[in-house]
C-alpha cells in the first residue's frame, strides 16, 4: 500500500467518523424522541453514566414510596432539540436568536402527553416530567394538573435555580438527582403555607403585585373553602353513620338516642345532655337537650305540649293514669296439669307478643327520630344533604345505608390527588409503564 492510498483511507475513516458523530448528535423532534430505556429515564444520547442513571432511578423509587401523594416522575435528557422556524423570535434574524425556553416547554409537555406520564384521574394528572436539553442549555419541568398547587410555578423556579450550579459544571446526573429530591420534598411539604405565599408575593415585580396578591388570596380562600367542605362532609357522614347504627339496634328491638335530635350534639351521658343539664325525656319516648327543648318551644317552632318529633301530647301515655291493662277473659276451672300447660302457653304467648311489641315500638321511635334528624341535617348541611335526599331516605321502602348512599358519597369533596400512578418491574428501579397522564403546564429556565 503506497502513501497516497493510506492517506485516502485515513480521510475516508475520518469522514465516516464525522458523519456518525453528526448523526448521533442530530437535534431531536418530540415525536421521534424514544421512550425510556432505563426505568422512567430516557437518555438516547448517552449523556448520563450508568451510575447516574441508577442513582436517579433509585431516588425516583424512594420518592414514590415515601410521599403520601402518589406521583410518577419521568426524566428525558437530550443533546439538542430540533427548533422549528416558529421558535425564532424574529423571522428575519436567519436563525441567530432562537427561543429555547419556549421550545423546551413545547418539547417537554409534548413528551409528557405522548408518553402519558402519570394517570389522569378525577383530580387531574399525577405525572411529572423533567426535561433537559444539554446543548441548548435549557430545562423544563412539566406537571400534571394534580400538582398545580404542590408544584406551583414559584416552587419549580426555585428547583431550577438550585440546579443551575450542577448544570453549569456539566454534572447533569447530580443535578437530576437533586431535581427529583426537591420535587419529592415539595410534594411531602404539601400545599404552600401563608409564609411561602407571602414570600412568593414579595418576590414578584412591583407592577404585578396587585394581580398576584389577588391570586394568592384567592388560592388561600379556595384552600380554606376546601378544608371547610371536607369538615362539613365528615360531620354529615358521622351523623348518617350514627343513624345507620341506630337502625341496626332498632331492628334488634332496642332504641336509645345518644344525641339530641335538635342540635345533633352527643349527650354527655345516659341522663345528661350536651348542655350538661338533665335530658328532657318525653312520655312518647323521645329525648332532647333541655336547653334545645326550651329554645324550640320559646322560639315558636313548636308547642310546649307537643313532641317536636312525633307531635304527640307530652302528657300522653299508652296506659292512662289509674287504668289497668286489659285483663285476660275469665276461664273455666282447670286441673293442675291443665293449669301448668296453660301457664306455660300463656307465658310463651306473652313473651312473643312482648318481643313483637318491643320491636315495633323501637322501629317506630327510630323512624320518627330518623326522619326528624334528616330534616335537621339538611338544614345544617345543605351542600351535602338535600331535601330530595331526605324525602327518599325517609321513605318506608328505603333500606340502604345512609352514609354509603351513592348520592351522598358523590358529594364528597375530592382530594388533590386520588389516583395512583405507581409501577415497578425492573432492575433499575421504576417501570417505564405509564398511565396515560397529560401535562397541565410547568416552568422552565436556562442554565
Amino acid at each position: 500500500m503506497n502513501k497516497r492510498q493510506g492517506t485516502n483511507r485515513l480521510h475516508n475513516f475520518l469522514f465516516l467518523a464525522l458523519l456518525l458523530g453528526v448523526a448521533s448528535a442530530a437535534p431531536w423532534k418530540v415525536d421521534e424522541f424514544p421512550k425510556p430505556d432505563f426505568g422512567l429515564i430516557a437518555d438516547p444520547d448517552k449523556l448520563l453514566s450508568e451510575q447516574s442513571l441508577q442513582e436517579i432511578a433509585d431516588r425516583i423509587d424512594e420518592i414514590t414510596d415515601k410521599v403520601e401523594v402518589p406521583v410518577q416522575i419521568a426524566v428525558a435528557v437530550a443533546s439538542k432539540m430540533h427548533l422549528p422556524n416558529n421558535f425564532y423570535q424574529d423571522d428575519q434574524d436567519n436563525g441567530n436568536n432562537p427561543d429555547e425556553e419556549a421550545a423546551a416547554e413545547e418539547f417537554a409537555r409534548g413528551l409528557h402527553d405522548r408518553w402519558g406520564v402519570g394517570i389522569d384521574g378525577e383530580s387531574g394528572g399525577t405525572g411529572v416530567l423533567i426535561f433537559l436539553s444539554v446543548d441548548d442549555r435549557v430545562m423544563y419541568i412539566s406537571r400534571g394538573s394534580s400538582f398545580d398547587t404542590l408544584l406551583r410555578n414559584s416552587r419549580i423556579d426555585s428547583i431550577i435555580k438550585d440546579l443551575r450550579p450542577s448544570m453549569r459544571q456539566a454534572k447533569y446526573g447530580e443535578g437530576l438527582v437533586l431535581a427529583v429530591e426537591l420535587i419529592g420534598t415539595y410534594i411531602q411539604k404539601g400545599e404552600p403555607k401563608w409564609d411561602e405565599l407571602v414570600w412568593d408575593y414579595l418576590r414578584i415585580e412591583y407592577f404585578l403585585l396587585s394581580g398576584y396578591a389577588l391570586a394568592i388570596l384567592g388560592s388561600m380562600r379556595a384552600a380554606r373553602r376546601r378544608r371547610e367542605a371536607q369538615r362539613v362532609y365528615a360531620e354529615a357522614a358521622s351523623q348518617l353513620t350514627a343513624i345507620d347504627r341506630a337502625q341496626a339496634e332498632a331492628l334488634q328491638g332496642q332504641f336509645n338516642a345518644t344525641s339530641c335530635p335538635i342540635c345533633l350534639e352527643d349527650f354527655a351521658s345516659d341522663t345528661t345532655g350536651s348542655d350538661d343539664r338533665p335530658i328532657k325525656l318525653l312520655r312518647c319516648g323521645h329525648v332532647f337537650d333541655a336547653s334545645c327543648w326550651e329554645e324550640w318551644v320559646n322560639s315558636g317552632q313548636g308547642q310546649v305540649s307537643k313532641c317536636p318529633i312525633c307531635k304527640k301530647d307530652v302528657g300522653e301515655s299508652s296506659v292512662a293514669a289509674g287504668e289497668q291493662p286489659p285483663q285476660a277473659e275469665a276461664m273455666a276451672p282447670l286441673d293442675d296439669t291443665d293449669v301448668r300447660q296453660h301457664e306455660h302457653l300463656h307465658h310463651e304467648h306473652h313473651r312473643h307478643r312482648h318481643h313483637h311489641r318491643q320491636h315495633n315500638r323501637a322501629m317506630q321511635l327510630f323512624q320518627q327520630d330518623r326522619n326528624f334528624r334528616l330534616t335537621r341535617l339538611a338544614m345544617r348541611y345543605p351542600n351535602v344533604v338535600s331535601q330530595q335526599q331526605v324525602q327518599r331516605w325517609s321513605s318506608p321502602t328505603y333500606n340502604g345505608q345512609l352514609a354509603q348512599d351513592r348520592s351522598f358519597v358523590e358529594s364528597r369533596p375530592r382530594a388533590p390527588v386520588v389516583q395512583s400512578a405507581r409501577h415497578s418491574d425492573r432492575m433499575g428501579g421504576s417501570s417505564a409503564s405509564f398511565g396515560g397522564g397529560t401535562s397541565s403546564g410547568g416552568r422552565g429556565g436556562r442554565f
